[in-house]
């Protein structure tokens, strides 16, 4: 197997643990509201995509073109490993500022421990994925990114804003990342 691949093996630190915060903040919904929901069942949903599906569907992927195994539908198993590499690599931020939305949207109920419950994971995985994925990357963007963690904390922290406020603002920082990092691939797909 190729060096680079064990790397990817660590990208599925954060989908995996995106998948568990969807388990958790659909628990403390029924919690919170007595009973299933809609929006409950489609956090449960997205929990087994997160923690089971697209980890499964990269290794199946990883294990197939290193094994030379299903040879005729090779190149949809490189398109779906470019995608998957994207994904993680890219996709790391807006599973980190989704993380952060879910663990803002469970935190709503008491300002006690946002530090702890949020802004900790937070600027652990941002630091993180930075290191990780622009450890060698050039024009010192490991170190911007870093510093976005930062001082998105920072500014968040000074101005006060509330949990429901930033679980909002996180939702909606992970879905224009999202659609730009996907525009971003598709553009990168038709240059490759």
């Amino acid at each position: 197997m190729e060096g680079y691949r064990y790397q990817q093996f660590a990208y599925l630190i954060v989908p995996i643990t995106a998948g568990v915060e969807f388990f958790l903040t659909a628990r403390s919904d029924r919690k919170k509201s007595g009973r299933e929901s809609a929006v409950t069942v489609v956090m449960d949903a997205f929990g087994y995509v997160f923690l089971g599906l697209i980890p499964a569907l990269f290794l199946f992927t990883i294990y197939c073109l290193e094994n030379r195994l299903l040879q005729e539908v090779t190149h949809l198993l490189h398109r779906f490993d470019r995608y998957g590499v994207m994904f993680f690599f890219l996709g790391a931020w807006w599973q980190v500022f989704l993380i952060t939305f879910l663990r803002a949207r469970r935190a709503a109920g008491g300002d006690d421990k946002l530090f702890v419950r949020v802004w900790l994971p937070y600027l652990l995985f941002g630091a993180y994925i930075s290191a990780l994925i622009l450890w060698v990357a050039p024009f010192n963007l490991m170190w911007m990114s870093m510093f976005w963690f930062a001082g998105t904390f920072g500014l968040f922290a000074a101005v006060g804003v509330s949990p429901p406020t930033l679980s909002k603002i996180f939702l909606v920082l992970a879905i224009l990342t999202l659609m730009c990092e996907n525009v971003l691939f598709i553009i990168l797909d038709a240059i490759v």
